[in-house]
């Protein structure tokens, strides 16, 4: 669904792009009195464009709180949910990357930026030509892909293939089939100690947190979108009771599901939906 003029929208990526970046997505939010909060769930790394109407964002994440988020910011993977402030009215563009995608355009060990938020500067220095390809493009009226899409085309280009070993292990750690690391690290041909360095790199996480967060999310994101599919989504996902879901709810998100569903805001909400929409899947 093109929701190019509502205030959240998501687009899938082009063909060319689909092995690095999970989807384009814009969120504008309104100016409102004492300012709009909403919580986000665990993710992926993400570059994130704010085109300002005088907002001032801020993120928490656990522990650490991230005041005055930079316009141009790269936010690292994420194993707990981030808490958002927002001061004034303001877009917000972004792209989750895929591991190849971080490996193949930036590289470097992934886990030093793992709940964390740095300027985009200190990756890559061409943020403010991206910036304002997407302001002219907003000001024309059209979605954010073509701009952010050439922006990554060139620089995709610039390195060498990221290794070969990230796709497999993506699709491997993405399988709800895969619950034993050892087996990853079988696939893989290497060891379980050598699987943790390569998942740190490109993932942000070792093995363990990432099948875990998968697990969880998937059972997450059925229920909300269907409250009523609550045992049989927790049993898809592999969750032996309610109890063991519980655990990680708390690991991930710090609180209960009902206690963050109280605490999410209608952005959130409409987020999933379009998420959906655009790729067949919540996350």
């Amino acid at each position: 669904m093109d929701d190019q003029h509502g205030p959240v929208g998501y687009w899938a990526p082009p063909a060319g792009l689909t092995g690095y970046i999970t989807a384009f997505h814009r969120f504008r939010v309104p100016d409102v009195p004492g300012g709009y909060r909403d919580i986000l769930l665990p993710s992926p790394a993400t570059i994130r464009i704010a085109l300002h109407d005088g907002a001032r964002w801020s993120k928490r994440i656990g522990n650490r709180v991230f005041d005055n988020v930079p316009d141009l910011a790269f936010m690292g993977p994420t194993s707990q949910a981030g808490q958002v402030a927002v001061e004034g009215s303001g877009t917000l563009i972004g792209v989750g990357l895929r591991p190849a995608g971080w490996a193949q355009l930036f590289g470097g060990d992934l886990s030093r930026h793992a709940n964390r938020v740095v300027p985009l500067a200190m990756l890559d220095g061409g943020g403010e030509a991206l910036r304002d390809a997407l302001a002219a493009a907003e000001a024309a009226g059209d979605t954010p892909v073509a701009a952010f899409a050439a922006w990554l085309e060139t620089r995709l280009q610039r390195r060498p293939p990221a290794d070969p070993r990230v796709a497999l292990l993506t699709r491997l750690l993405d399988d709800p089939a895969t619950t034993r690391i050892e087996a990853v690290a079988e696939a893989l041909e290497t060891t379980p100690r050598a699987l943790t360095t390569l998942t740190r790199a490109t993932f942000g996480f070792t093995p363990k947190v990432l099948l875990r967060r998968n697990r969880f999310l998937r059972a997450l994101s059925a229920i909300l979108i269907d409250p009523a599919s609550g045992a049989e989504a927790l049993e898809a996902a592999g969750y032996w009771d309610r109890s063991h879901f519980l655990r990680d709810s708390h690991l991930f998100l710090g609180c209960s599901v009902r206690d963050f569903v109280r605490q999410r805001g209608p952005m959130n909400q409409l987020a999933i939906q379009r998420r959906v929409d655009a790729l067949g899947e919540a996350v």
